[in-house]
């Protein structure tokens, strides 16, 4: 019995351990540097440290390896570079070449996917979407828009000023998080009135930023790639008992589209994201027949023309990205700058006196807003030290190419090391440490990837 086992499992065993041995082999044949991976995890774990975040984790081997090197996440190959001319070829010249994006491992084929939202489409089912969703984002909107904003703020003052009464030290980060997440549901989700304080949304969204880095279905689809679509069918089917707030928020935002729809009228005028999203809802055929796929994954600069069509999963998708990309990145960076200004004050007074000479009135108008263009260099200078979502400025190479000397295979992810270069003192000068709003006042050039925020 004993031999037959061994006689079954000893060249499984052996193949898995060539393959992998295989893998790891990737970047050194190919005279490329990077930290020594271990069989099977590659590098994960040291990206996986709970208590050191994976962006410090590329900065520290970016300080030993160089500008560009590669790790391994499990059999995962990954470029990583800090280098604005080879990220300016993956993000602009060469974009045809990666117009996909590095997804987590257990994010499936974004092809074929029915729930893909703008961020995680590719090809011309991405250019589809970002068609539709581009208006929303116009200078009309953004005015229409600005009332329900100025509410949310003002409610958010009055609830900070009961702090300065009794002039004690508070938690202002989750303040913002409340009003990004207020201003998020009634603009894009058409919350009739601010629910600061009592949000629907807001303990789901904070659940799924705070949940795990060592989630066993991601690493397990990172170290086995092969069985992905197994380990995340079994991810999906447990994620419920798992208390995953994904499955939940789902539902909450496909019952919100679902009574838009059924009460169009009732909400005639509105100018929400909801509302753009159901006006280019596709009909049921267009949907069957597979339209919506077709040459989802491919890239073709000449298909100046896309269907502007949405199907039902797209919408809910739609609204799950903006309630997502919203909520954190807009709150941590009030909350960066708002540190930032406590610190600073010689920038505070200055940032201060343009608000009171621009803004005289107690409405702020959209107008004036485009005048402040200190507020912006501020805003810009505490994204360039604290920058946001740093491992969303990746891609993965859709069809072989080179980047630099070095060829990049299909499959290949290529990373950003976005610490490095907003702090990087060939590009930003010998103060990159020091927080300098100034820096963005003049006509001084620098690299278009200096700044990926």
């Amino acid at each position: 019995m004993l031999w037959t086992v061994i006689l079954v499992l000893g060249p499984i065993l052996y193949l898995l351990y060539r393959h992998y041995v295989n893998v790891i082999k990737h970047w050194k044949l190919l005279g490329v540097p990077g930290p020594e991976p271990t069989l099977v995890w590659g590098n994960l774990k040291s990206l996986l440290n709970v208590d050191y975040p994976p962006p410090f984790q590329l900065r520290d081997w970016t300080r030993k390896y160089g500008k560009t090197y590669g790790i391994y996440e499990g059999s995962r190959r990954v470029l990583v570079t800090s280098d604005p001319d080879l990220l300016q070829d993956v993000f602009l010249k060469k974009f045809d070449h990666f117009h996909g994006r590095k997804m987590g491992s257990l994010a499936g084929n974004v092809d074929k996917e029915p729930n893909v939202n703008v961020f995680a489409a590719r090809g011309l089912r991405w250019k589809r979407i970002r068609t539709i969703a581009n208006p929303t984002f116009s200078v009309s909107n953004l005015k229409k828009m600005l009332p329900t904003v100025q509410d949310s703020v003002t409610i958010l003052v009055n609830l900070l000023d009961k702090h300065a009464e009794d002039e004690k030290a508070f938690n202002i980060h989750l303040y913002f998080q409340e009003l990004t997440i207020d201003v998020i549901a009634r603009v894009a989700l058409g919350h009739d009135e601010s629910l600061q304080g009592n949000n629907p949304y807001i303990e789901l969204c904070k659940a799924l930023f705070n949940r795990p880095l060592r989630n066993p279905f991601e690493v397990g689809s990172s170290l086995f790639p092969e069985v992905q679509p197994w380990i995340r069918k079994a991810a999906t089917a447990t994620a419920k008992l798992r208390g995953m707030p994904f499955p939940i928020l789902f539902e909450k935002l496909t019952a919100v589209v679902n009574e838009r729809r059924n009460n169009r009228e009732k909400y005639k005028g509105r100018s929400d994201f909801i509302e753009l999203f159901l006006d280019a809802e596709a009909e049921e055929d267009w949907v069957k027949e597979g339209h919506h796929l077709d040459h989802a994954g491919d890239y073709d600069k000449s298909a100046l023309k896309v269907s502007k069509k949405l199907t039902s999963n797209e919408i809910v998708a739609q609204c799950f990205v903006f309630l997502l990309a919203g909520f954190d990145t807009t709150a941590n960076s009030l909350a960066y700058v708002s540190y930032l200004l406590a610190t600073n004050p010689d920038v505070q007074a200055k940032l201060y006196a343009e608000i009171d000479d621009i803004c005289t009135d107690e409405q702020i108008t959209y107008e004036q807003i485009t005048q402040m263009k200190y507020l912006d260099a501020v805003m810009k200078e505490g994204l360039r030290l604290y920058p946001l979502g740093a491992f969303a400025n990746s891609r993965i190479c859709m069809k072989p190419c080179t980047l630099g000397n070095i060829p990049i295979e299909e499959g290949t992810f290529v990373q950003a090391d976005v610490w490095t270069i907003h702090y990087d003192k060939e590009l930003w000068g010998a103060d990159a440490d020091q927080f300098r709003p100034e820096r963005w006042e003049g006509e001084e050039k620098r690299h278009q990837m200096a700044w990926l925020s």
